[in-house]
């Protein structure tokens, strides 16, 4: 369902107030000052489509400021991807600043405290997208939120593309959008990546890489020289699929390893089946190597977080 606000029908003085209002409703908590125009006049839309939100908005000259009460008092999380359709902006976020032209698209953070000033009437669409799908992919964006990709770069086109079949196609399942927030974030990534990074990444998606990775879990010899020959990539691909996600392709198989023995350890059915059996069968192949990144991992033993889970036999 699409909520939409316009300052057609508000009278003059109270146009900016309304607007004000309007803007925290559609999409975060924010303030706004008017830039000395008169006659302001704004309309924006709203909804939300599956785990994100979206607004679409037109106004007059204004500047929108988010601060640390707003973000404090605000349940609002992850990034605002914003692609100025129309006019100019400036983004301003600590010692960081972008400048958006018409078809440009901006990243923000918006648990940190930041500045917009829109000194041209403006059209623009946004999207609050979750921030654990975006900083798997592109995890620099811990480093560094602002970030700009201009209206000449080819994965820019493509998610301006994606935002725009969001905020102008009706969506059939929460589903879906998700299924398009999570090609944007992939998008993104692609456009942000630093150096070779992206032009490595662009052939296999990591969704791929991680399922194949899961679906040979099992499997001791399972290594990225082992992922690269059945996904006809290159091993260094695979390393950097991993980097992109923020962790190693070492470190990614131990906890998924380590999680899946978790499991079947708190499990009734398996009660008869030894814990070396069990750590064996997770892919494991040095039981003194499991004891201790299992305890590393978790502050206990396999053997006693067993205990601790299941119910004691009955004499």
């Amino acid at each position: 369902m699409t909520s939409i606000w316009s300052t057609s029908d508000v009278e003059s003085r109270h146009r900016f107030s309304y607007w004000r209002d309007a803007v925290c409703q559609a999409i975060l908590n924010v303030d706004a000052e008017p830039q000395g125009a008169e006659n302001f006049e704004a309309q924006i839309s709203g909804r939300i489509l599956g785990s994100a939100k979206l607004a679409c908005f037109v106004s007059k000259p204004h500047q929108i400021v988010r601060n640390r009460s707003h973000v404090a008092r605000s349940g609002e999380s992850g990034y605002l991807v914003s692609w100025q359709k129309a006019g100019r902006s400036q983004i301003i976020q600590g010692d960081a600043s972008i400048s958006l032209e018409a078809g440009d698209i901006g990243v923000i953070d918006v648990e940190r405290s930041f500045r917009v000033d829109f000194p041209t009437p403006v059209s623009r669409t946004l999207a609050l997208i979750p921030r654990r799908p975006l900083e798997e992919r592109a995890p620099w964006f811990r480093r560094a939120p602002l970030a700009r990709i201009g209206v000449g770069e080819v994965f820019g086109r493509l998610a301006s593309e994606h935002l725009a079949c969001l905020s102008d196609h009706p969506m059939n399942s929460s589903s879906e959008a998700d299924l398009l927030v999570e090609n944007i974030c992939n998008l993104l990534a692609l456009a942000t990546a630093p150096g070779e990074l992206g032009r490595e990444i662009a052939g296999v998606p990591a969704e791929t890489v991680l399922a194949f990775c899961r679906k040979n879990l099992r499997q001791p010899d399972l290594s990225p020289r082992m992922a690269a020959f059945h996904l006809r990539v290159s091993v260094r691909t695979i390393h950097l699929r991993f980097q992109q996600m923020g962790t190693t392709f070492g470190a990614w198989v131990l906890a998924e390893r380590l999680e899946t023995c978790r499991r079947a350890l708190e499990n009734a059915t398996l009660a008869r089946q030894s814990i070396s059996e069990i750590a064996f069968d997770c892919g494991f192949r040095d039981i003194s190597h499991f004891s201790k990144a299992f305890k590393r991992s978790y502050c206990v033993s396999p053997r006693d977080h067993r205990a601790s889970m299941l119910p004691r036999p009955e004499h």
